[in-house]
């Protein structure tokens, strides 16, 4: 049987020649970044280990050694599965003009990111060393609260996550990232439009969208939109100082959807504005957490 790796590779496969050639035909492929590709694979090899390996047997024969079912039980075997969407990567990698990086490429540096930054916690969850806000104030904080204490009444259940984007390309800026303009998001939504495919290949339980307020003038709301569909009407959830803060949108196919601000946005006394609506997903969870798991 396929790893869920293996179709993910077949996935961006199919959809990579047709990108590549759209992005080439306007100018485009080296003023953004790489297109942001997943892989569940965790080999638990030091980088310096898995980069001699490669180099000894190509990255193919490594990849087909390494990538069993075995090393993505990290994420298969948890009973609850979550997927965190940011806007768009920032610092991801950028194609090389001397010899262009493939989909084999760009997993790798997925893999090479959870292997070197995502501690599984043998057991039940994990969380990301150090990183950025998206990270270490949203990914981290809301993993450590679940396992900690909205699992601590379903001994044995566990959760874990896999981070997404809803933009798959990104300007190439100083920075390191940024938005894409209307044009190149009409070349991936034409020839890359893989997320309702990664979704049915991963399966997650629970949505997050950390894209900021709004809808009407959120263009990615707009990206949410065009790729999953709403069964019924998106409910603001209560108890917070705004209807936009945190909105639970009714996704076909997924038990839980939440959009709400970025964790790098930085108000005053950020950490308290943010945790005040993780708070209200997490009780909103809670209050709900029968539709994922059996009570023992």
């Amino acid at each position: 049987m396929e790893t869920l790796s293996e179709q993910l590779t077949e996935l961006y496969e199919s959809k990579w020649n047709g990108l590549m050639e759209q992005l080439e035909a306007n100018g485009l492929r080296d003023k953004l970044q790489c297109p942001f590709l997943i892989s569940l694979l965790r080999s638990g090899q030091k980088k310096e280990e898995r980069e001699k390996e490669q180099a000894l047997i190509g990255y193919d024969k490594w990849y087909a050694q390494k990538g069993t079912s075995e090393h993505e039980e990290w994420y298969t075997k948890a009973d609850i599965k979550i997927m965190f969407f940011g806007k768009e990567p920032n610092g991801w990698e950028r194609d090389n003009a001397e010899e262009h990086l493939d989909v084999g490429d760009l997993m790798a540096t997925y893999e090479d990111f959870l292997d070197d930054n995502y501690v599984a916690i043998e057991g039940n969850g994990g969380y990301f060393r150090g990183g950025s806000q998206f990270f270490k104030r949203g990914i981290n904080g809301m993993m450590a609260e679940i396992k900690d204490n909205l699992l601590s009444a379903y001994p044995g259940k566990r959760v874990s996550m896999i981070w997404n984007e809803i933009s798959k390309l990104s300007a190439r800026t100083a920075k390191g990232g940024g938005a894409v303009n209307a044009d190149v998001h009409e070349i991936e939504k034409n020839f890359f439009h893989v997320i309702p495919d990664e979704v049915e290949i991963l399966k997650p339980d629970i949505l997050v969208f950390f894209i900021g307020p709004g809808m009407e003038n959120n263009k990615y709301y707009n990206y949410i939109l065009e790729n999953f569909k709403l069964n019924g009407k998106p409910n603001p959830l209560p108890n917070l100082p705004t209807g936009e803060d945190v909105i639970k949108l009714p996704i076909e196919g997924v038990k839980f959807a939440y959009k709400t601000y970025h964790p790098g946005y930085a108000p005053k006394e950020a950490n308290t504005f943010h945790w005040k609506l993780y708070d209200a997903i997490l009780k909103d969870i809670k209050e709900n957490i029968d539709q994922l798991l059996e009570k023992e």
